[in-house]
């Protein structure tokens, strides 16, 4: 029989484990975090976004909704590790909604981030594995497998894996 105090202890560790997931606040954008293990999401539709990756809470504050005219087409990359959001540096064109740049209006844009690894996930306008199918988690019937080493991840299905 579950008691209160096991539905308590269950519940904590769930919230934790979402915390590690998507680590910060939805209304920050997680740049400030430095380079942490993270949910990386690639924008489509920022014509100087390719090979940039953005954390979940740009990727809903400033490529999705009222921030912007049109909600921007994105792909999830799926976590990463030791890898530091984008949105506020020079990668991308437009500004951060999310982390305002502390420096001057000139020079509004943070700089890029070196520490990034950037796979072949960011650079092929959303096709994945050596196959460069796009992978679409609502129509695909394969599942999208991530490598513990590199972190590319592959259509597990492909026979080019």
């Amino acid at each position: 029989m579950t008691t209160p105090h096991d539905l308590a202890l269950a519940q904590a560790s769930l919230v934790h484990e979402a915390s590690l997931a998507l680590p910060g606040e939805f209304s920050q954008c997680t740049y400030d975090l430095g380079y942490i293990k993270q949910a990386v999401y690639l924008c489509l539709s920022c014509p100087d976004g390719q090979g940039r990756g953005v954390c979940a809470s740009c990727s809903i504050g400033c490529h999705a909704g009222e921030q912007r005219r049109n909600d921007h087409e994105q792909i999830e990359l799926f976590p990463k590790r030791h890898f530091r959001c984008d949105c506020p540096t020079s990668g991308l064109g437009h500004g951060c909604s999310l982390k305002p740049s502390p420096l001057a209006p000139s020079t509004s844009k943070l700089p890029i981030n070196h520490e990034n690894a950037y796979s072949q996930n960011f650079f092929r306008g959303g096709r994945f594995c050596r196959c460069a199918q796009k992978y679409d988690a609502k129509t695909e019937r394969e599942t999208m497998v991530q490598c513990l080493s590199c972190e590319v991840s592959f259509a597990g299905g492909s026979s080019k894996v």
